[in-house]
This record gives structure tokens, C-alpha cells and sequence, in this order.
């Protein structure tokens, strides 16, 4: 029986012999950090984004800290939506600011214009979108104009989204930085790694001194900045820069996966694709079960009778409702005996599921599936009829 696991990177004959000169080339030099395959990779990303600058870091998690303190955020205010990997609102914590959730609406998987601008207090000075799945939020404009209006800064979480493009723009250069992830699972992957590209100057500066310690070039690298290791190795960025290489097969074997998958659920009833508007790397392909369909089932039976394994969702759990929070506040402090101790009014408190019905569709209502680059038409043709097979199964156990 035909098998497709969750996950798989291809590297080629010719990937690997590109890696193997590589890693010789940088054992030759004697530089394992902040070296030239760093720098290759930094201008090669930022030539793929269009953007003026990119800083290679070493997570997406890092780069959405660094863009925070790069931009003087500090104890301040920062919107986050509550369906995202937690690691976002953690960065906005280590940044040493607090964080306040936001609602997502179901046909974007995105921040809602309404739902942040109710969300706003005195103290607010950044609203973090994040492109959940690859999909870019065709409301993305409304948004930057409402921070435009407010004094926000508008920060992308663009872990999900290399290759992204809406009207003519990557994800990342909306507004003003864009913070990308090269963990294994996504688009493109360094093994761990990110990357913050932005056209703002004083970003770029301020990056790369905290990446490194603080340190200042314009005074002889003595430290000026309450910097942090946030380096990317050079082992990491020649990975990157390999992937860069192969970023438009990458893409295009993601696109043609997706549009195999377009085409084959159009006739299959109780499962709906988001629509995608502007052009999508596809980090997931998700679509929305009817409510009648029970996931959970769904999943199994389609990973022990096929051997179909559905990627994680995005996201099964919702951030306010983490059990980190049990034990802190939404600024990062300790919570005492389950009661808030922070200088925000009711830090953790109201928020509860009704403030988040949208997120909360989406949590329980959408799959992902596998989509990644080498998947024949064979293995996706069998993840479609497998999907069938079970959502009839699924339906004639309901009547």
C-alpha cells in the first residue's frame, strides 16, 4: 500500500554534493559563525523577498524578539492572535512587553481589522499578523491603515509564508519587518534558523547589533545594546542558502501539490479548502470539515486503513488557553496563588472562549493535509480517495 508520511526533505545528488563543498569550505576558513555563507544567504533571501536588508538569525522565535527591541518596544502592549504557535506571543514576553490575544476570522485564518481595534489600550504600540498556513489576509491593507491611524507598528509573523505574494508584495514586506522561521518543517529550511527582512534602516542596524551580543561596529564592537546569541551558524545559513537554490522547484512542486488537491476535493462533499487569495507557498494546505465529521476519527482511520498521515493543524490549541499561563501573566510574570501581578488591569482575566469564536472554529474544525516537496501524483491521488473513502464511511455512520 502506497505510504506518505507527514513529513519529508528531498535532497538530491546534487543538493548534497552542494552541502558536502560547502561544510569543506567552512572547516577551510575557520569561520563557524557570521561568516560568508551567512552574508550569502542574507542577500540572497533578501533578493528573493525584495526587500532592502535581511538579518539572518537563529529561529523564527528570535527574530520576532529581536524586531520588537530592534523597533524600542518596551513594557508596552503588543496584539497577537490567539490562533498561532505560542512561540509568537513568547517573544513578545521576552521582549519584555505584554501580550494581548486577538480573535482570527475563519476564511483567512487571520487578525480581523474589528477585532483588533477593539483590542487597542493606552499602552499598545505593535499588532503581530501572522500568516497562518501561508495565506495572506486580503484585509492586510485595512489593517496597516488602522495602525497607520493608531501609531502602531505592524510586524509579520512569517514563519508559514516564504514564497507568499499579495498584490505584488512578499510576506515580510507589508509592514514594517517580517520575521521568518527555517525550522525542518517549514517552506524553506535551515535545520533551526530565521530571518528578519525589513526597508527600515534603523531595524536592519539595531538587528544585527542584538543579534551578536550588543555589539556596536561603530565603536569598535564594545557593547552598547542588551544584546543576545541569536547568530545564525554557518553550517545553518549554507543549508539556507541551498534551499534558496532550490526555492522556485520548491515552490512550484508545493503549488502543482495544491492545485492536485483544488481540483480533487471539488467533488468531495463535507470538506472545504480556505481560499487562497494572491499566490501561497502552501506551507499547509487547509481545509474545513463539515461539523457532522468527527476529526479525530477521521485522522486515525485514515492513518491505520491507508497509511495517510494529516500533518499538525494550525492550531489545534489556541495560545490564551496554554497551560503556561496557570502559572504566569501575560507580561511574563509570575502568577501568586492564581492571581495576577502586573501592572495591566486584569492581566489574564476575560478571556474567555466567546471572546473567540472564530479562532475557536478554526481550531476544531480544519485539517491539514500533506503537502511537501517530492509527493507523486500517486501518493496524492491516494490521499484523496482515501480521504473520500472515509468521510463516506464517516457519513453513512451518522444517518
Amino acid at each position: 500500500m502506497i505510504n506518505v508520511p507527514i513529513l519529508q526533505i528531498p535532497f538530491d545528488e546534487d543538493d548534497r554534493a552542494f552541502i558536502h563543498e560547502g561544510i569543506e569550505d567552512i572547516l577551510d576558513s575557520g569561520f563557524l559563525t557570521s561568516g560568508k555563507w551567512t552574508e550569502r544567504f542574507e542577500n540572497s533571501f533578501a533578493s528573493f523577498t525584495d526587500s532592502k536588508y535581511c538579518i539572518a538569525v537563529n529561529s523564527g522565535t528570535a527574530a520576532i524578539e529581536v524586531i520588537l527591541r530592534a523597533l524600542g518596544i518596551n513594557n508596552s502592549s503588543v496584539i497577537v492572535p490567539t490562533n498561532t504557535f505560542l512561540a509568537t506571543a513568547l517573544a513578545v514576553v521576552h521582549s519584555g512587553n505584554h501580550v494581548i490575544f486577538s480573535d482570527s476570522d475563519p476564511e483567512t485564518l487571520s487578525l480581523t481589522v474589528d477585532d483588533v481595534k477593539r483590542r487597542i489600550t493606552d499602552d499598545t504600540r505593535a499588532v503581530i499578523l501572522v500568516h497562518i498556513g501561508g495565506v495572506i489576509s486580503p484585509e492586510w491593507q485595512d489593517l496597516k491603515t488602522l495602525c497607520e491611524e493608531k501609531g502602531l507598528y505592524l510586524i509579520e509573523d512569517c514563519a508559514h509564508a516564504h514564497g507568499c505574494v499579495i498584490e505584488g508584495r512578499h510576506a515580510g514586506t507589508l509592514g514594517v519587518a517580517g520575521a521568518f522561521s527555517f525550522f525542518p518543517t517549514k517552506v524553506f529550511t535551515s535545520g533551526e534558523g530565521g530571518a528578519i527582512i525589513t526597508d527600515n534602516e534603523d531595524v536592519f542596524v539595531n538587528s544585527r547589533m542584538i543579534r551578536n551580543q550588543g555589539k556596536n561596529p561603530d565603536l569598535g564592537n564594545q557593547i552598547s545594546e542588551m544584546g543576545h546569541n541569536f547568530r545564525m551558524s554557518e553550517f545553518g545559513a549554507l543549508i539556507a542558502e541551498q534551499q534558496m537554490k532550490k526555492s522556485a522547484e520548491i515552490l512550484s512542486e508545493r503549488r502543482n501539490a495544491a492545485a492536485f488537491y483544488d481540483q480533487a476535493l471539488l467533488s468531495l462533499r463535507g470538506v472545504t479548502p480556505v481560499r487562497i487569495v494572491g499566490q501561497s507557498g502552501y506551507y499547509k494546505y487547509v481545509a474545513y470539515l463539515d461539523e457532522w465529521i468527527d476529526r479525530d476519527k477521521l485522522k486515525v482511520r485514515l492513518k491505520e486503513k491507508y497509511k495517510v498521515s494529516l500533518t499538525g493543524e494550525v492550531y489545534s490549541d489556541l495560545c490564551h488557553d496554554e497551560p503556561v499561563w496557570d502559572t504566569y501573566t501575560f507580561c511574563g510574570n509570575v502568577r501568586e496563588s492564581g492571581t495576577s501581578v502586573c501592572s495591566h488591569v486584569n492581566c489574564n482575566e476575560g478571556y474567555g472562549e466567546a471572546d473567540f469564536s472564530g479562532a475557536k472554529k478554526i481550531k476544531q474544525r480544519h485539517i491539514c493535509l500533506p503537502i511537501y516537496p517530492g509527493l507523486t501524483d500517486d501518493q496524492l491521488s491516494h490521499v484523496t480517495s482515501s480521504l473520500g473513502n472515509i468521510v463516506s464511511e464517516l457519513r453513512t455512520e451518522d444517518i
